[in-house]
């Protein structure tokens, strides 16, 4: 008999909120490396995630992608649901705790340790043997015991589903769905964020010593002597292309804002502070410094304003 195993609430939010941390890292990053951990965290822990037990041969038989799991009932001594009071304290030894399920090993107050395999945490049941203790979280939980006991009786005590056991870890589920969904919202309004600021041109102070970019991610104070002042200059990107930013390497960006250190289509590694403008002014460095590319609202005039300023420091 096979029985399916959906997942609760708290495993759906718990799921969608690390894939959308997951996305915003490697968006934020736009790192090959961290897409690829994102990618292959996700897979392995689905691939782990129970689908459905199968009881046949005297044995439960958990459906997993990666590999089923065969949990023999030879010396079963109970079988019972598990209230959600009863898996509160619990150690998690290895394992999930919400993505994509809660599976591995926990330390478990009155069960000792235990392989969990459970998808939904108000249906679960314990099946107790001499060899180990296993829980699981079939969407029938009755006809799942009864095929239990029907392959290996089990005494009749161990397994009655108490009902006012039941009520009561489902009323105790709800506070963690509202916490879970509480999270989940903050993490959607931290991505919403992160995909729509959009702060406008680059603030900043010009003094006669230096150029102070007001950033809220990455700010710096670019020292007049450090800037090779005489071939300050304004770049197209449009005509001159090596300049165009195309691989970030510690810094924001999204289509409406760009800040931070970035690696141009020259290989060159260049500082950027940049709305959605073509025509941006380059400060080129004294000696081995790094580039920095400034979005002004009128480009000519501000290399012009920098020259007066700084000239005397050419």
């Amino acid at each position: 008999m096979s029985f399916p195993a959906s997942y609760d609430f708290t495993t759906r939010i718990v799921s969608a909120v690390v894939l959308l941390v997951l996305i915003a890292a490697a968006v934020f990053t736009q790192s090959a490396v961290v897409a690829g951990l994102a990618v292959l965290l996700m897979a392995v822990c689905y691939a782990y995630s129970p689908r459905s037990y199968t009881i046949a041969d005297r044995s439960i038989v958990v459906n997993r992608l990666i590999g089923n799991v065969t949990i023999p009932l030879d010396g079963v001594r109970e079988v019972r649901p598990v209230s959600r009071q009863e898996l509160r304290g619990c150690l998690r030894l290895w394992g999930s705790g919400g993505l994509f399920g809660y599976y591995g090993i926990f330390q478990m107050p009155r069960l000792g340790r235990a392989a969990w395999y459970l998808t939904n945490r108000d249906n679960s049941v314990a099946v107790v043997s001499a060899a180990k203790t296993a829980l699981f979280s079939p969407d029938d939980v009755d006809n799942f015991m009864a095929a239990i006991q029907a392959a290996v009786p089990v005494s009749q005590t161990s397994t009655e589903v108490d009902a006012t056991q039941i009520r009561s870890s489902r009323s105790a589920g709800f506070v963690a769905r509202v916490v879970g969904a509480t999270i989940g919202l903050a993490v959607i309004a931290f991505v919403a964020f992160a995909f729509l600021y959009s702060p406008g041109l680059p603030a900043y102070t010009l003094t006669p010593d230096a150029l102070v970019i007001h950033d809220r991610f990455y700010p710096v104070t670019v020292s007049a002597s450090s800037v090779d002042v005489d071939h300050i200059r304004v770049v197209d990107l449009a005509a001159d292309s090596e300049w165009r930013p195309t691989a970030r390497t510690n810094g924001f960006a999204n289509s409406h804002y760009h800040s931070g250190w970035f690696r141009l289509a020259n290989g060159q590694k260049i500082r950027v502070y940049v709305a959605n403008g073509t025509r941006l002014v380059l400060l080129p460095p004294q000696g081995d410094g790094v580039p920095i590319l400034f979005e002004a609202r009128d480009p000519d005039k501000f290399v012009t304003d920098l020259r007066q300023e700084w000239s005397p420091h050419s």
